[in-house]
């Protein structure tokens, strides 16, 4: 019988009936699929209290102990250090459900978020002062095979470039760098990137040798900054991106090969930065915002 469910009065005075007229309680638990230790039970207050013996009981305990309000105190004391139920119920003796009900009653149940510094939002005065440069991993073909997104998104304008490759060393993304400086209209002064291999050495085991990115940058007279470590939303310009071509390209329609992947982002690039209004820049593409910039300087 699963715990909880109560016979009803009718039930328990027959199942006891055919154990006084001689059938076994343990043959009855088996027919009605009621454990014995219960019929046992009813069988001894039937045999006290007759029929009024087998009306069903409340199982409420007598005596619900209250928890010690210097417990609760401790309780909320070990909350505000941000402890889970359990950590709290360990630290304290009392069970975790204890701590749980406690937590519930005085609205402590969910922690408050931490308390974070709004981001300092910054653009740079023109184009080609600042390019948003990073990589992403993109899910595999069907040969098994991954393919990695480079692309650059410019500070000002928010004009991008975009390249599908199948490694990401750093002869590829110097590769893209070269690509991203002869197709921009415009000088590039300074490229921001993550510490990943592919741009720097600084926290390899020969920290003082340059990449060929860096290279790169050096002979290109393009200014390298890296991220601060655990910081990624100082790149979020280009990780923003990622997502818009992750929601309005790549994930719209099923691109099975390297060509048709390649083909769809280099379409939706011409879009994003000839017709796609963008809200940060009042509704104006980055080609035309780049076009205003050089048109007013001019």
């Amino acid at each position: 019988m699963p715990r909880g469910v109560a016979h009803s009065p009718e039930t328990r005075s027959f199942v006891m009936g055919l154990h006084a007229q001689g059938r076994t309680l343990s043959d009855l638990s088996r027919e009605f699929d009621i454990p014995r230790e219960v019929l046992s039970r009813w069988w001894q207050r039937y045999r006290r209290n007759g029929l009024a013996g087998l009306t069903p009981r409340s199982r409420r305990p007598h005596h619900s102990p209250a928890i010690a309000p210097s417990a609760v105190r401790q309780i909320l004391r070990l909350r505000r250090r941000r402890l889970g139920p359990a950590r709290i119920a360990a630290l304290v003796g009392v069970s975790a459900k204890t701590v749980h009900r406690v937590l519930l009653r005085r609205g402590q149940s969910r922690l408050p978020r931490p308390h974070r510094r709004p981001a300092k939002r910054y653009e740079k005065s023109r184009p080609g002062e600042l390019l948003h440069l990073d990589i992403k991993l993109l899910p595999s073909l069907r040969n098994a095979r991954y393919d990695y997104e480079f692309a650059v998104v410019d500070d000002f304008s928010r004009e991008a470039v975009v390249t599908i490759a199948t490694d990401q060393t750093s002869a590829t993304a110097t590769t893209f760098l070269e690509t991203v400086v002869a197709v921009l209209p415009y000088r590039v002064e300074a490229v921001l990137t993550d510490n990943a291999f592919a741009f720097t050495m600084r926290y390899a085991h020969h920290a003082d040798r340059l990449t060929r990115f860096e290279q790169a940058c050096r002979s290109l007279g393009i200014i390298h900054h890296l991220l601060r470590p655990h910081r990624p939303q100082s790149n979020g310009k280009v990780e923003r991106f990622f997502r818009t071509v992750d929601d309005e390209c790549l994930y719209v329609h099923p691109l099975f090969t390297f060509g048709a992947r390649s083909r769809a982002v280099e379409r939706f690039v011409w879009y994003y930065n000839y017709e796609r209004p963008h809200q940060s820049l009042n509704g104006m593409t980055p080609v035309a915002r780049r076009t205003l910039y050089f048109k007013q300087a001019g």
